[in-house]
């Protein structure tokens, strides 16, 4: 057995985190993109949690976007840190609702409304190909489906992109694939 030498830590020496390696470009493959479930767990909260116990937890985790699921672990809707403000608490308690007593499913973004790619059209895409087809959506975010086998593979966020492509965004607010592409093409 080899005896390894253990050394201190140097002022010099730093974390690193992958997006420091991530070489994504508009020409990269659509699937550079996506974190896919069948490889790294997604980010869940249950549609039954208050929703300042998940801004809590959120902004703990520093987490921006998380799927929510109903009791049988199946995607009730997806809920964004944003959808979790002071403001989007307030309007419900002015429309009625108890602070205290408002969940993550009375503010998500509902499975009906939540949009969608195919997993097998993006094997055979860019990530330009990806913001040229959502740009017109003005989505934030969407899943990827794998069309064969119904499995919800993975989630595309317009903020993870700007992120990879290392774009300015300076904006606290999600950044949308409009405004992506429209600081793309500038």
């Amino acid at each position: 057995m080899k005896k390894l030498a253990l050394f201190p830590v140097e002022p010099i020496d730093h974390l690193v985190q992958p997006g420091q390696f991530d070489q994504a470009k508009l020409t990269s493959p659509a699937l550079q993109l996506v974190s896919d479930f069948k490889q790294s767990q997604p980010d869940m909260i249950n549609d039954a949690v208050a929703a300042s116990d998940v801004l809590a937890l959120m902004q703990l985790e520093r987490c921006k976007l998380k799927l929510v699921v109903d009791e049988h672990g199946e995607l009730s809707g997806i809920i964004h840190l944003e959808q979790l403000s002071d403001q989007a608490i307030m309007r419900r308690v002015a429309l009625g609702d108890n602070r205290q007593e408002i969940k993550v499913a009375d503010l998500m973004q509902p499975r009906q409304r939540i949009k969608a790619l195919a997993w097998q059209q993006l094997q055979h895409c860019t990530v330009a190909d990806v913001l040229n087809t959502l740009q017109s959506t003005g989505e934030q975010h969407c899943v990827v489906v794998d069309r064969e086998t119904h499995q919800i593979r993975g989630v595309i966020s317009a903020q993870d992109i700007a992120r990879r492509l290392q774009l300015p965004w300076h904006n606290r607010q999600a950044p949308t694939f409009l405004q992506l592409f429209d600081n793309i093409s500038a």
